[in-house]
């Protein structure tokens, strides 16, 4: 049973690689954590306050929670969290959500800055699934009067997290004036936490301060690897060989603005930009 003397107990619903690094922040507050999952997992810091949950006892762990944090995949019917749980979350003690949701609800923008009043128009399922998501748990914690922050996140990297395709085929595939955003899971852990030490309720997005292109990202990798014999293909002679699961990164084309959630939260990047990440991560690339 949770030691009911933890004045904060969070429960992330669905325990990933986000949600190892966040428990590591969070529990080194002194707050309780309890992660669900269908896997054996662990939390790198004191087990004294952090206890793992099997799916089947998903309501067990609800129960004990004062703050939830929902990082389980929506599919086409919106949150599963919310569909299968609304009632019972609606009679425990829990005021506070934070949902985590993606950058991809904000689709293709031809490389224009997007911020969280963007109009969010991706063309593909899994984030129109985000977006359903996130409308219906804005109804759902209104209606209940629970603080809800919807963290849209950029791409993560971090350790055990860098995919290197260097390594192998050593190509870089180049496509001009095309961004991403990325942010190193050491930052998304604090950056959650400060919201749910918090009483804000809104919707955030979380990204490093330099967007780039994939090029730019690879290129860095090459430098700091000094890594020869390299190829540079342009995306045209690629465009027709993408794998359907690649094809979202390619055709949605945006630059993530951070501005709202480091003025309002005070926030300072422990790594600002994926050059300081990739250097902190040369043991992994």
């Amino acid at each position: 049973m949770v030691a009911r003397r933890h004045a904060l107990i969070i429960c992330s619903l669905g325990y990933g690689y986000l949600a190892k690094f966040l428990f590591k922040e969070l529990c080194s507050s002194g707050v309780f954590g309890i992660g669900v999952s269908s896997k054996n997992i662990y939390c790198e810091s004191n087990p004294y306050n952090f206890r793992s949950y099997y799916r089947n006892k998903i309501k067990e762990a609800i129960y004990f929670s004062t703050h939830l944090i929902i990082t389980a995949p929506p599919d086409h019917k919106g949150c599963p969290i919310l569909k299968n749980f609304s009632k019972i979350i609606a009679k425990t003690n829990i005021r506070n959500v934070v949902y985590i949701s993606t950058t991809g609800v904000y689709g293709d923008h031809n490389g224009a800055w997007v911020d969280e009043n963007t109009e969010t128009k991706s063309l593909f399922s899994n984030d129109k699934n985000r977006i359903k998501a996130e409308i219906a748990w804005k109804k759902y914690c209104n209606k209940n009067n629970i603080i809800l922050n919807i963290c849209r996140v950029a791409g993560i990297y971090g350790p055990d997290r860098v995919i290197n395709t260097l390594k192998k085929k050593k190509v870089i595939i180049s496509k001009k004036n095309h961004f991403f955003s990325r942010i190193h899971v050491l930052d998304i852990a604090r950056i959650i936490s400060k919201i749910l030490f918090s009483s804000q309720n809104d919707i955030w997005n979380l990204s490093d301060n330099t967007p780039s292109s994939r090029e730019d990202f690879l290129m860095e990798i090459v430098k700091i690897n000094k890594i020869k014999n390299y190829k540079v293909i342009n995306f045209k002679k690629y465009e027709k060989f993408i794998p359907d699961k690649n094809k979202k990164f390619w055709l949605n084309n945006k630059k993530v603005c951070n501005k709202k959630m480091k003025n309002s939260l005070k926030y300072q990047f422990i790594f600002p930009s994926y050059k300081n990440g990739l250097r902190n991560l040369k043991e992994y690339l």
